[in-house]
């Protein structure tokens, strides 16, 4: 914040434009110790300062100032008011639905981008740095969830493929409305959809009927998956068995815990586990341990692996054993 100090002058007068405007200013009278660079301000004059010297640039008067505003944004309507990207800006008045413009400089002296803006329901287009249509409201947001689908509720809940959904309420206990895209225009087909909030939370589910993506009206809580158990097999003899034994697990890469709406975005993957597959990383059916010896099973949640793909992936662990019930790319 701008603070209050004294300062001195090589000349008397502060503006620019007289015989006797000062070029340099300084913080003690004898004139040798140079003020610091930044913006001064007499009455509603200021001049910038540069350099190490004090060195004052050409005045000039303060214009009115814009009142802040928090504002969402985006190339659409339904991004500002939905998206949740939100941002400081200045209008020139009170009120977001009479403002001619919106900027991003207090003193109004630089132009926001022109794309649309939401303030408190209602949404505006800047089609110009002179122009700010009129308000609209906003169309309703449906929330984003990560969700698991299957014929069958078992199914939904053990193999289910994930995907992102969007509801019509703020938690998926209390949605009555399921779709596939972020506008509501496409409701989410009939069969069961399971919620795995992570970290070994209780995953639920719930049907969606009547082709237009009708929710029953409560979650209920999965029932449990079918326990895997990783072991080694001779179809040759018990002597091959105990005394030649099994290839031992393959270890791979991946992050910490983490739930289906921010797996992707997870930037560190440090963290050695093993799996019980054929191939160098883990695929859907395998069970991951998080030791070499397969005594301790991955917790349930979602893991980011590193691949060689262009895209990492993350697997999604059921059933409190270590199972990969699925594995998606991000």
């Amino acid at each position: 914040m701008a603070t209050t100090g004294t300062y001195f002058l090589n000349d008397t007068v502060w503006a620019s434009g007289d015989a006797n405007t000062a070029t340099n200013i300084f913080t003690n009278s004898d004139l040798s110790t140079a003020a610091p660079a930044g913006w001064y301000k007499s009455g509603s004059v200021y001049r910038e300062v540069t350099g190490a010297v004090g060195a004052l640039g050409t005045s000039a008067s303060c214009t009115t100032c814009g009142t802040a505003f928090v504002l969402g944004y985006g190339a659409t309507a339904f991004a500002a008011c939905c998206s949740g990207t939100t941002a400081t800006f200045y209008l020139d008045t009170a009120a977001f639905a009479t403002a001619t413009s919106v900027w991003t400089s207090p003193l109004m002296s630089t132009q926001a981008a022109n794309q649309q803006y939401s303030f408190s329901g209602n949404s505006r287009d800047k089609v110009s740095n002179a122009q700010f249509d009129a308000s609209t409201a906003c169309a309703t947001c449906y929330p984003a969830i990560g969700l698991s689908f299957g014929a069958t509720a078992k199914a939904a809940c053990c193999t289910g493929a994930s995907a992102t959904y969007y509801m019509n309420q703020t938690t998926f206990a209390a949605s009555t409305k399921l779709y596939t895209n972020s506008d509501g225009s496409t409701a989410a087909g009939n069969g069961f959809y399971s919620f795995d909030a992570g970290l070994g939370g209780t995953v639920v589910q719930k049907q969606a009927s009547g082709g237009d993506g009708t929710l029953t009206g409560t979650t209920t809580n999965c029932v449990a998956c079918a326990t895997s158990i990783s072991l080694c097999y001779s179809s040759v003899s018990v002597d091959e068995l105990c005394c030649t034994g099994c290839a031992a697990l393959t270890s791979f890469v991946g992050s910490t815990a983490s739930n289906f709406n921010s797996v992707c975005s997870v930037a560190t993957m440090a963290t050695t586990y093993y799996h019980n597959g054929s191939a160098s990383l883990p695929v859907v059916g395998d069970l991951v341990f998080t030791n070499s010896g397969g005594t301790t099973p991955l917790s349930n949640a979602y893991y980011k692996i590193n691949t060689a793909a262009a895209s990492d992936s993350y697997i999604r662990i059921t059933g409190s054993n270590g199972y990969i019930a699925g594995l998606e790319d991000c």
